[in-house]
């Protein structure tokens, strides 16, 4: 917070517009008024007594996004015919670290219904996934999901600022991943990892990156035929099965997300064994004693890591 933005004679000093407003409208004739950060301090001190808490990681994340560009979002300052703040709150306290040289345009409206926000459905919040939507209407649910799991994997969280680079990066591989599991969801009518599909689909998307899909859908065919207790089922498919099956009953790896965890590190290691033995005829070799050791396999590493645009 500067010390320019603090100094202000509350006394004599007058906002450009009235906020006090029996008439719902928005002001200046629908043009934008600039504010600075002097009238962001008067508003908060003045206007701002029937708000909710003010969160500092939210103010942060705006402050932040402010000093990259001031985006012209459309949404307005409002305040009651009492002429209370109603949005745009943290807005206003992020300026605060903005010199008073600094001005920024924003629509402002007045005359909002005091008890509005208790008598109406509130406005559905834009997600992560409402953005990357909107960027690409080609974007399907399944494909998001995929994409967030991949993040799981790889230590990231899309957001609204970062999704649309993280879908780009990923689309291809995404698409052609959950092409290389179809026929794996066909065959076995979706009646073994349906709880985890995302993480499937994942692992698919991954393999593509590292030129291995066909061995990764060799992997899910031996796993089928496992499934459908098929006589030509190999050990590797068998183990694979059995071992998801009891490791994810219950316990510790009972919940849907260290399942996730749990496959990606079977996939990791079944990968390992068809370099061996493309044919399977080797066991999974792991146990839930040994699972926690696949994070030091080069697979392991390699599969949280690699990255479309390098291939690494």
């Amino acid at each position: 917070m500067t010390i320019e933005s603090l100094i202000i004679d509350f006394d004599s000093y007058e906002l450009p517009f009235d906020p006090i407003s029996e008439e719902y409208m928005v002001l200046n004739d629908g043009k934008p008024i600039m504010l600075t950060s002097q009238d962001a301090r008067y508003i908060l001190d003045h206007h701002n007594g029937d708000n909710r808490p003010k969160k500092k990681g939210q103010v942060n994340k705006i402050r932040k996004s402010i000093q990259d560009k001031f985006r012209l979002d459309g949404q307005p300052i409002t305040f009651n015919t009492n002429g209370d703040l109603t949005e745009k709150q943290h807005t206003l306290e992020a300026l605060l670290d903005f010199p008073i040289t600094m001005s920024f345009p924003f629509f402002v409206g007045v005359g909002v219904e005091p008890d509005c926000f208790t008598k109406t459905a509130p406005a559905k919040n834009r997600t992560p996934k409402d953005e990357c939507q909107r960027q690409d209407s080609t974007c399907i649910d399944t494909e998001y999901s995929t994409l967030v799991n991949i993040g799981r994997r790889h230590g990231f969280i899309p957001n609204q600022q970062t999704v649309a680079n993280h879908w780009e990066t990923w689309k291809n591989a995404i698409r052609s991943g959950i092409r290389a599991t179809d026929e794996f969801w066909d065959v076995t009518n979706s009646q073994t990892f349906s709880q985890i599909t995302s993480t499937v689909n994942a692992c698919g998307a991954i393999a593509v990156v590292d030129y291995n899909e066909g061995r990764y859908r060799s992997l899910l065919d031996q796993v089928a035929e496992a499934v459908l207790q098929r006589e030509e089922s190999t050990p590797l498919g068998r183990t694979f099965v059995d071992f998801f099956y009891d490791t994810t009953r219950d316990g510790d790896y009972g919940h849907n997300i260290a399942k996730e965890g749990v496959f990606f590190r079977m996939v990791c290691t079944a990968l390992d064994r068809l370099k061996e033995d493309p044919y399977g005829d080797i066991p999974l070799g792991l146990t839930t004693s040994t699972l926690s050791n696949v994070e030091d396999t080069e697979t392991f590493k390699k599969y949280s890591s690699i990255n479309p645009l390098t291939k690494r």
